[in-house]
C-alpha cells in the first residue's frame, strides 16, 4: 500500500515537474520472469523515480549508502525495499557487498524486479561511462529456475534541470541471462560477467543519446529546438524529440571526422537563423503562422480574453501566493548543487515538497484565525488548485505574447518573416539530404 500510494505521488510530482513524459516500448518488458532494469543515470533521484512511477512492473533499487542516512530521503529509500550498495568514493567497507548481491538475487527468485544503475554514480558526461559489473553478476548469480532478464532502460531529458521540460522512459531489447555457478566466494566466472556487462552496455547505448563530447550535444539540441517549429508542436513525442537529436550527434560525430569545413559551416549557417530569430523575437521552436486576416485575429484576442477572465479569479490568487516559493526554490537549488548539472531537477523537487506545503500551512493557519475551521479547510483546499489555475495561465499567456509577437513581425516585416521560414525549411531538408547521403535514417529530421 505505501510503494502504491508513493508511486502516485511521485508520478504526479513528475507530472508537474515536466510538461510531458513518454514511456515507449512497454511491451519490452517481461511479464512471467524476473526482469533487471539497467538505467543510464544523468538525473539524480529523479531517474529511479521515473522508473519508479511508470514501469509497469514494481521495482525495488540499488542504491548507494549514504542515501540511507540522508534526512527524509532515507525514510523514502528504505519504504521502497531499496538494498544498500558500498563504494569505495563512500568510504564504506565494500566487503559488505557480498550481502547487497545476496538479497538482491533472493528478491529477483521470488520474482520481484529489481533496478539498477550500472554507471555507479549520477553524472552529466556525454556519454556512457564505463558500466560496472554489478548488474551481470546479480543475474548471473540469481537461482531462477528461468532466466533473467536485463532490460536496458534510457532516460532522456529535453532540459533535465529546467522545470517544465520533457523527459522520456525508453525500454530496451532484454538480455536473456541464465544463471551460472558460482564460486567459493560466492562469484559468477569473471569471463561470463564480462561478456554479459559488455553486451548490456550495447543494449543500453541503444537507447541513450550520447557524444563524444558536450558540443555535439549543445550543438544536437540547438538544431533540433529551430527544426521542431516546422510542424505541429501538439503531435511531436518527445521520442522523436529523441530520435533526431540521435541522428544530429551521429551526423556530427562523422562530419567530425570525414569533412570539418562542412561542419563548420552548417554550425555558422545555424547561428546566422539563430540571430535573426532573435532579433525578430520569434520562438523558432513553434511554427509561424500565415499572415493573419482581421477575423482571425479578432477571434484569437476574444478567445484568449475568455479564458483570461475564466482563470484570472483562481489563478492571480495562486500566482501571488506560490511565487516566493518559486523564486526561492530556483536561487536556492542551485546555491546547493553549485555547477552539478545532474543533481540541480532532484533539488529543485525537494525544495518544492518542502516549500509549497509550507506556504499552504502558513495560509491555513491564517485562514484559521480569520474564519475558524471551515475558512482553514478551504484555504488548504484551494491554494494546491490555485498553483495549477496560475500555472495553466502563465503558460497560456506565454504561447500568447509568442503568437502576438510572432503577428506583429508579420504585419510590419512580411518579408523578413517569409526569408526566416524560408530558410528554416531549406536547413531542414539540406539535413535530410546530409543524413540521407551519411547513411542516417534513424528518424525524419523536424
Amino acid at each position: 500500500m505505501l510503494r502504491t500510494v508513493l508511486r502516485f505521488v511521485f508520478g504526479r510530482v513528475l507530472r508537474l515537474f515536466f510538461r510531458r513524459i513518454d514511456v515507449v516500448c512497454l511491451e519490452r518488458v517481461p511479464r512471467e520472469c524476473p526482469p533487471l532494469f539497467a538505467i543510464n543515470h544523468p538525473n539524480g533521484l529523479v531517474d529511479p523515480l521515473l522508473l519508479l512511477s511508470f514501469a509497469p512492473r514494481p521495482v525495488s533499487f540499488l542504491g548507494k549508502a549514504p542515501l540511507f542516512r540522508m534526512p527524509v530521503i532515507g525514510w523514502f529509500v528504505r519504504a521502497l525495499d531499496t538494498i544498500p550498495v558500498y563504494r569505495r568514493q563512500d568510504l564504506a567497507d565494500t566487503a559488505q557487498n557480498r550481502e547487497t548481491f545476496a538479497r538482491a538475487r533472493s528478491l529477483l527468485e521470488r520474482g520481484g524486479t529489481i533496478a539498477i544503475a550500472p554507471e555507479g554514480a549520477s553524472h552529466s558526461d556525454p556519454s556512457l561511462r564505463r558500466l560496472k559489473t554489478g548488474a551481470a553478476r546479480i543475474a548471473l548469480g540469481a537461482g531462477t529456475t528461468s532466466p533473467v532478464r536485463i532490460v536496458p532502460v534510457g532516460l532522456f531529458y529535453t532540459d533535465k534541470g529546467t522545470f517544465r521540460s520533457e523527459a522520456l522512459v525508453l525500454f530496451g531489447e532484454p538480455l536473456a541471462v541464465d544463471p551460472a555457478a558460482l564460486d567459493e566466494r560466492g562469484e559468477p566466472a569473471a569471463d561470463r560477467v564480462d561478456a554479459v556487462t559488455a553486451d548490456l552496455e550495447r543494449r543500453l547505448s541503444a537507447v541513450v543519446l550520447q557524444a563524444d563530447e558536450h558540443e555535439a550535444l549543445e550543438l544536437a539540441a540547438r538544431v533540433e529546438r529551430m527544426l521542431s517549429g516546422t510542424g505541429d508542436p501538439r503531435a511531436r513525442t518527445v521520442d522523436a524529440t529523441f530520435a533526431t537529436r540521435r541522428q544530429l550527434a551521429a551526423g556530427y560525430r562523422t562530419l567530425r571526422e570525414t569533412d570539418p569545413d562542412l561542419l563548420d559551416r552548417l554550425r555558422r549557417r545555424l547561428e546566422r537563423l539563430d540571430q535573426g530569430f532573435r532579433r525578430a523575437r520569434l520562438d523558432p521552436t513553434r511554427p509561424i503562422p500565415p499572415r493573419p486576416t482581421p477575423g482571425s485575429i479578432v477571434g484569437a484576442m476574444g478567445w484568449f480574453l475568455l479564458r483570461i477572465v475564466l482563470f484570472l479569479p483562481l489563478a492571480l490568487p495562486g500566482l501571488v501566493l506560490h511565487f516566493p516559493a518559486y523564486w526561492a526554490i530556483g536561487r536556492l537549488a542551485r546555491r546547493f548543487t553549485g555547477p552539478s548539472d545532474d543533481v540541480l531537477a532532484t533539488a529543485k523537487i525537494i525544495g518544492a515538497a518542502l516549500l509549497y506545503p509550507l506556504t499552504w500551512l502558513v495560509v491555513a493557519v491564517l485562514g484559521y484565525r480569520w474564519g475558524g475551521w471551515p475558512a482553514a479547510a478551504g484555504v488548504a483546499l484551494l491554494a494546491p488548485l490555485s498553483g495549477s489555475a496560475a500555472l495553466t495561465l502563465v503558460e497560456r499567456f506565454d504561447r500568447f505574447v509568442s503568437g502576438t509577437r510572432a503577428l506583429g513581425v508579420h504585419l510590419v516585416d512580411t518579408d523578413r518573416v517569409a526569408g526566416l521560414v524560408a530558410e528554416r525549411e531549406a536547413l531542414r531538408h539540406d539535413l535530410m539530404s546530409l543524413a540521407s547521403r551519411l547513411g542516417l535514417t534513424e528518424a525524419p529530421l523536424g
